[in-house]
């Protein structure tokens, strides 16, 4: 079973008070999950076989995003993109008729091609490194980084997962690797040990980039915040999805006629 965790930041007010609490929020694909405010808890159905022993574990992905970062669902080229489908269909246009429009345009692309966005320049465990790629923000403009306002769309990286569930040996956590660039390359996922039902606490290191002036230049330090969260693993038996019996089974396909005879093409 593989659940999805979107952890949600206002990163702009995490980082003026300091603190996660009351500055993040977990959405998962469990479904709701009674719980206290605030309280982070993920649903993990435990599932088991109609004899009482395990049928299979739980494995959760997490996905850290900022409220006003651009959705992850989209790719960070897509601006350029549409910037270059923008202009094929202005040039197509059966109101670019005269040469001096057509120029401005062409001068419009090679400006784009000529003067790419600036990089943010981040400090990296004491050195100085380029981030990966330019930082958008929701509406896809690409933020400057001398620019405080970008905070608010830097993403923020999960450095670690620890807490009590990983040392009760429940949650099972590791860095993967991924060639998806939204990612840098890198997401975090655990398994679960879904025979130990019931409530475990888990927290989760996030990094968040703020700026800092130093002599002509503005670097980005992360700060790391620690948030609390939890699993709640329940006991509920495998059903099949088709019969809603307690075991396997055979779908309940109707039998049909031969769709082909001998000496047929296949």
């Amino acid at each position: 079973m593989q659940i999805s965790i979107v952890t949600v930041i206002d990163i702009e007010t995490a980082l003026a008070e300091g603190s996660l609490d009351g500055n993040a929020y977990v959405i998962d694909n469990t479904g709701p999950f009674a719980q206290l405010p605030h309280a982070r808890v993920t649903n993990v159905p435990g599932v088991y076989d109609a004899n009482g022993s395990q049928a299979m574990e739980a494995v959760l992905n997490w996905i850290t995003v900022g409220v006003a970062q651009l959705p992850p669902t989209l790719p960070r080229s897509y601006p350029h993109r549409f910037n270059i489908a923008n202009t094929a269909r202005r040039l197509l246009s059966p109101s670019v008729r005269t040469q001096e429009h057509i120029s401005k345009i062409q001068e419009h692309i090679s400006k784009m091609l000529t003067d790419p966005p600036k990089p943010l320049q981040v400090r990296d465990r004491g050195a100085v490194r380029t981030y990966d790629a330019p930082v958008l923000n929701a509406a896809g403009k690409v933020l400057k980084p001398d620019d405080a306002t970008t905070a608010a769309s830097v993403p923020p990286v999960v450095v670690r997962i620890r807490g009590a569930a990983v040392e009760d040996g429940v949650l099972y956590p590791a860095l993967y690797g991924s060639p998806d660039p939204l990612t840098d390359g890198w997401y975090w996922s655990a398994t679960v040990d879904t025979a130990k039902v019931g409530r475990h606490d888990y927290t989760m290191e996030v990094a968040l980039y703020r700026p800092v002036q130093e002599t002509s230049k503005m670097l980005w330090e992360p700060l790391l915040f620690t948030l609390s969260c939890g699993i709640q693993v329940s006991n509920v038996p495998s059903v099949n999805g088709f019969t809603s019996g307690f075991v396997p089974g055979l779908l309940p396909i109707p039998p049909s006629g031969p769709t082909c005879v001998e000496g047929d093409a296949i």
